[in-house]
């Protein structure tokens, strides 16, 4: 796969997308007054305990107090108990804390609707090739990282960089890198880390104690790889500013940075405008003259799966299969671009035999395999839909467009 990344920095915001073989697959949107706070660490007042849904809310200096979970709240190492119902069991959150307690969170979720960002009291340290998190003592190696030989090079390297009293995880960047700047990001994490101590110890609260990567920053580090093909910028200030911190920590990879200098708009040469206003759309048109439907509601996105303009004097069975096949890749394809997240359910078109659902569903997850945001499909009922979830890290693409009130 060929993949390449589009950063437009002109104007008051902030574009990336990243094409697939030619292909738009995501797009991220970020507005110079709406940063998002993911990573963001808070010294935050604990305003509400709630027993009930073992949860609490706290004041982390914004409009809306913070959402945290118990298992949130609980120590990395923690191992829940099951009770007799299968479910995990943690302690009573009202023995941990209370109204008016002091706590350092950090934010996994913004904001979106009528809810406050979901935080969490296990930080992590995320750098290019490690994170690092803090009062943990696991050690391992991204999963994403296949070969069994380089699994045991990284695994003999990890155990010894891992600093105490400190979990490691060696990111999927790490595969083609010696041990030199790995080790140096790790103390680099490190310092940061001893920083948030420091600034716990006083002040007001609530208060900021960090501020997680900027675009830019987490642009490079996520996508700027030895498989990558190249990375677009049509800002000679930005371009100017990647070549730097490569020429510090991966030279080689220089060559793979290119200036955009073309008159014509770099989101509309590369289709990925077009492919915004269509997942803006409700409807979506394939191919073969069927169609999808996109419906959000606050709990769930719900997608239809229609027949369409498609005829054919064909099994209808068979009809169905092809269509549903069809669907399964667009599918995939739209909740990427989309960024959609949590319940999704998909009402494919009804199919009779065993086989032919079971090879949708199959087709379905191998394409949300290249999804970087972990997605799971469950499997499809009798009434051929199919539920999957995704997580939930930045708002859609809709809500933000929406926000922005441009296309």
């Amino acid at each position: 796969m060929i993949k390449d990344v589009l950063i437009d920095a002109n104007g008051d915001e902030f574009r990336l997308a990243v094409l697939e073989n030619g292909e738009p697959a995501e797009v991220h949107i970020e507005r110079n007054d709406g940063k998002s706070l993911v990573g963001n660490i808070y010294r935050g007042k604990v305003m509400r305990v709630m027993p009930g849904i073992q949860s609490a809310f706290v004041d982390i200096g914004l409009d809306k107090n913070a959402f945290l979970s118990v298992k949130d709240l609980i120590p990395w190492d923690f191992e829940s108990l099951d009770d007799s119902s299968g479910k995990d069991t943690y302690p009573d959150i009202s023995g941990l804390l209370r109204q008016g307690n002091e706590i350092s969170v950090q934010v996994t979720k913004d904001a979106s609707g009528s809810k406050g960002p979901r935080v969490t009291a296990k930080l992590s340290f995320p750098g290019r090739y490690a994170v690092l998190m803090p009062g943990c003592n696991v050690c391992g190696i991204s999963k994403k990282i296949e070969d069994k030989e380089a699994r045991k090079r990284l695994k003999r390297a990890a155990a010894g960089l891992k600093p105490d009293n400190c979990g490691l995880i060696l990111r999927t960047a790490a595969q083609d890198a010696d041990d030199v700047p790995i080790s140096e990001e790790i103390k680099n994490l490190l310092n940061i880390w001893s920083n948030v101590k420091r600034l716990e110890e006083k002040g007001r609260v609530p208060r900021l104690l960090y501020s997680g990567p900027g675009s830019l920053e987490q642009a490079v580090r996520e996508h700027l790889t030895s498989g990558i093909n190249k990375i677009i910028v049509n800002d000679k200030e930005i371009y100017d500013k990647i070549i730097s911190v490569l020429e510090l920590a991966e030279p080689g990879l220089k060559a793979k940075v290119e200036l955009y200098s073309k008159d014509y708009d770099m989101f509309e040469y590369y289709h990925v405008q077009s492919a915004i206003r269509e997942a803006l759309s409700r409807k979506v048109w394939m191919k073969s003259g069927a169609y999808l439907v996109f419906d959000y509601t606050e709990a769930l996105t719900v997608i239809d799966v229609n027949s369409g303009k498609l005829s054919s004097n064909n099994d209808p069975e068979e009809t169905a299969f092809s269509i549903n096949m069809e669907a399964a890749e667009a599918i995939a394809k739209q909740i990427r671009l989309r960024n959609l997240s949590g319940i999704i359910i998909i009402d494919f078109i009804d199919m009779k035999r065993d086989e032919h659902r079971d090879q949708v569903v199959r087709t379905l997850k191998s394409h949300v395999k290249n999804d970087r945001i972990k997605t799971t499909v469950l499997g499809m009922t009798k009434l051929g839909l199919v539920e999957m979830t995704r997580k939930k890290v930045k708002n859609p693409l809709h809500v933000l467009m929406s926000d922005n009130n441009k296309l």
